[in-house]
């Protein structure tokens, strides 16, 4: 009866990680997206709309500028009203500044 038991566990564990690796257990829409174009706000600065993903900055979504890290980190308080450069979340999606090369 426990190796019936065991057996059965087993075959269940390897269905439940078949069906984690083949159809996941996140749906479709809370995947985030990443859309890359640019817009202009009311002010006038170019921005794109980007979902934060884990581990990402504002400075390593915006790259490598010729702009000051202070400017960078105004303009997208500018963008993004009540939120901090510096607290952004991932899975929320943000207005980030886009500057001419």
């Amino acid at each position: 009866m426990k190796r019936i038991i065991v057996l059965l566990s087993i075959l269940l564990t390897l269905f439940i990680v078949y069906y984690d690796i083949k159809s996941g257990t996140i749906p479709q829409q809370a995947m985030p997206v990443s859309a890359s174009t640019a817009d202009a706000a009311a002010d006038g600065i170019q921005y794109r709309t980007v979902t934060v993903k884990p581990g990402d900055t504002v400075f390593s979504i915006i790259g490598q500028q010729r702009v000051s890290a202070e400017r960078m980190a105004e303009d997208f308080e500018a963008l993004n009203p009540n939120v901090k450069a510096a607290s952004i979340q991932a899975g929320a999606t943000y207005k980030f500044p886009v500057y001419p090369d």
